[in-house]
């Protein structure tokens, strides 16, 4: 059983702003990395792969933004996965949300996130027939076409 934070604080004393703030870390960032099951996609020049997550003690949340460039994308073949932060306790786990937006068509799609395994995300497109993203699904992906989600798991 976990010990309870006290932040050095004793019986009857006012806690304050500036001791809630000792609560965790400023959030740190991450270079998340987009693959796929087959051959993996090249994000093409001006592309860009960004992260931001925050832990507390073994919650793990967090957004990670992926945009293709505007030259030389390649979508690579088979179904996309995405690399975390922080190993997961474990898999199968739905554990996020965010979109898909093809920049040709202005399409966008909802999708879930789901733990493929304990390193990595794969995406799930909602109200699909083939609902999982991948090279072809639900468009080729192209030049400034972009994935972006939020996500919340447990911690190994």
């Amino acid at each position: 059983m976990a010990t309870q934070w006290t932040a050095g604080t004793t019986s009857g004393q006012v806690l304050t702003a500036a001791t809630l703030n000792t609560i965790g870390a400023a959030w740190e960032t991450w270079t998340p990395a987009l693959t796929a099951s087959t051959t993996n996609p090249t994000l093409g020049t001006g592309s860009t792969a960004t992260g931001r997550y925050g832990r507390i003690n073994k919650t793990v949340f967090g957004n990670c933004r992926i945009f293709f460039g505007t030259s030389g994308a390649n979508a690579g073949s088979g179904f996309y996965f995405v690399s975390l932060p922080v190993t997961a306790q474990g898999s199968g786990v739905v554990a996020g949300s965010g979109y898909v937006y093809d920049a040709s068509t202005g399409l966008v799609r909802h999708v879930s996130i789901a733990m493929d395994s304990t390193s990595r995300v794969a995406l799930y497109l909602e109200n699909q027939t083939n609902y999982a993203v991948s090279s072809t699904n639900p468009w080729t992906w192209a030049a400034s076409d972009q994935i972006q989600f939020s996500f919340e798991y447990e911690a190994a």
